[in-house]
């Protein structure tokens, strides 16, 4: 069971709340993380501000029709040849109005084109160069993360004939077959998510606790729809949408799933009572042990794989784990590229579903049953709330970075970029078709580069590698800056007298922007 608050909390704040069980919202702390599903009191918001599938085009492609190379929001061209057939696609920040940020917070998943799989997670190999008595002597083992630009500014990007710019925004690259490079013949497309908050060291907009005005307007729900102001806002004076907990347009993060589950090699499915909406958007730690680990942990010896492929079938997310016995933790999003229903239904809505009281809050002209499209909040559903959110300046060497926050009650994830300053091509690993930049953010990834001395592999956590560890309470975030990007023999004289060519990253990271999420438990 839930609880529902519209009015007045044990403040006097005008409020929404959703507790979990019978706490009543209304008298219950808001410091109790624990127990509220939904407190239109935080003032740190976790909305999504786009996703894109990025599918392949035919034939070069610009967004919006009829736009060019000098107006473009996104733009898409495929290069094809005997051995290769990749896809660059260039996005501006313009091609997602909800942003609010000029380097967001950047999520992009990989998918195996061949079953359509997620498989960001997981560990990859590659084994690369001449072969030196009789073997590949180099390799490098990626979450393919690791060949993304990730989110930047000031750039300039190269086109099929010419140099262009791009203020704010990416370019990404997909693999749809490449014969000499791809891992295990892997092809992969991405999904790009970005999220309305910031993901380099500035802060978020009207994310701090601001005084509740007095007999000021707060909550408006009526057939034409549901506004809540944040405490120290009032409806009738609103500047910008971050000062709003939600309307009909901007509803919070909703979890229609989670759960943390043995993940053995095989096949594993979980079930989460509800139909998935199709190109739902989820987030997976793969780690061992009884610690958190994201994006994963650290493979005990150089060869070995990590991590599982995931998808969603029906109510299902399925897992196949090809590599070592693991565990998943997941949370799955009620954000996806569902349209929009069309009817009549209530604004706001009561019933009753197995036997527990159900309250939504509904976009106007929703169908009955309205689509997860159509649904602000959910009291079944409960919402993504910012525990602890910061910025911490990384320097060089193998370094550790503590932070400490209250998740009682709470199941805890982590989000992350790293943060880099001004760069170029060069021997950047993962800037693609962008010539140049002022600033990005990436997303995380863990990489090892080694070469085979015999018949074993020798190597280092790579220097653009960084992992977190996550307990209830801890972020403990590990950082390689200054370590090698690649080891490579090139020369059987290189080979002979084990002296590989070392290469640096020219643009490593300067800090982490790093966000703890909390579920109710």
């Amino acid at each position: 069971m839930t609880q529902t608050l519209i009015g007045f909390d044990y403040a006097g704040v005008p409020c929404v709340k959703i507790t979990k069980g019978d706490i009543d919202p209304a008298n219950e702390p808001d410091g109790n993380v624990g127990s509220f599903l939904y407190n239109s009191k935080w003032a740190k918001d976790y909305k999504i501000a786009g996703i894109d599938l990025i599918p392949q085009v035919g034939s070069t492609t610009f967004y919006p029709s009829g736009a060019g190379l000098s107006n473009y929001t996104k733009y898409a061209i495929r290069n094809t040849s005997a051995k290769a057939d990749t896809q660059q696609t260039y996005f501006r920040s313009g091609h997602f109005p909800d942003l609010n940020y000029a380097i967001p917070l950047v999520d992009i998943k990989a998918r195996r084109i061949t079953n359509d799989r997620f498989v960001s997670g997981q560990l990859q190999r590659l084994i690369y160069g001449p072969e030196l008595s009789g073997a590949r002597r180099n390799g490098v083992w990626y979450q393919p993360a690791e060949t993304l630009f990730g989110w930047g500014t000031g750039m300039t990007v190269y086109y099929p004939s010419s140099t262009g710019s791009i203020s704010s925004g990416t370019v990404i690259n997909s693999t749809f077959r490449n014969d000499d490079d791809t891992p295990d013949g892997e092809s992969f497309y991405y999904n790009l998510s970005l999220w309305d908050l910031p993901g380099n060291n500035v802060p978020i907009t009207d994310g701090a606790p601001v005084v509740p005005i007095a007999d000021a307007t707060v909550i408006q729900i009526d057939n034409a729809g549901a506004r809540v102001a944040k405490p120290g806002f009032d409806l009738n004076n609103i500047t910008r949408p971050s000062q709003l907990a939600f309307d009909s347009a901007r509803s919070p993060t909703k979890i229609i799933g989670s759960g943390d589950i043995a993940c053995p090699v095989g096949v594993t499915n979980y079930d989460i009572g509800v139909t998935i909406p199709p190109n739902a958007q989820a987030d997976v730690h793969f780690y061992s042990g009884s610690t958190i680990a994201y994006p994963m942990n650290p493979t005990g010896t150089t060869d070995q794989l990590f991590g599982a492929e995931y998808w969603f079938q029906g109510s299902l997310i399925r897992f196949n784990n090809p590599n070592s016995a693991c565990r998943a933790r997941f949370v799955i999003y009620a954000n996806s590229t569902q349209a929009v229903s069309s009817g009549n239904n209530d604004v706001l809505r009561q019933f009753e579903e197995n036997g527990e009281n159900v309250v939504q809050l509904l976009r106007p002209g929703a169908a009955d049953p309205p689509r997860f499209a159509d649904i602000v909040v959910d009291s079944r559903w409960p919402c993504i709330q910012i525990l602890a959110e910061g910025y911490i300046p990384v320097g060089t060497g193998i370094l550790t970075h503590t932070v400490n926050f209250n998740a009682a009650g709470c199941f805890p994830m982590v989000k992350y970029t790293t943060v880099h300053g001004a760069g170029s091509f060069g021997q950047n690993i993962g800037a693609g078709n962008v010539e140049s930049w002022s600033a990005r953010a990436r997303v995380p990834f863990f990489s090892r580069c080694a070469v085979r001395n015999g018949a074993s592999w020798e190597g280092n956590i790579c220097g653009n590698a960084t992992w977190c560890t996550l307990t209830q309470s801890q972020a403990v975030f590990r950082t390689y800056r200054g370590q090698p990007l690649r080891l490579e023999y090139f020369t059987a004289t290189q080979y002979a007298n084990r002296n590989p060519d070392v290469l640096y990253d020219t643009n490593p990271v300067v800090g982490i922007r790093y966000y703890i999420l909390g579920i109710p438990a």
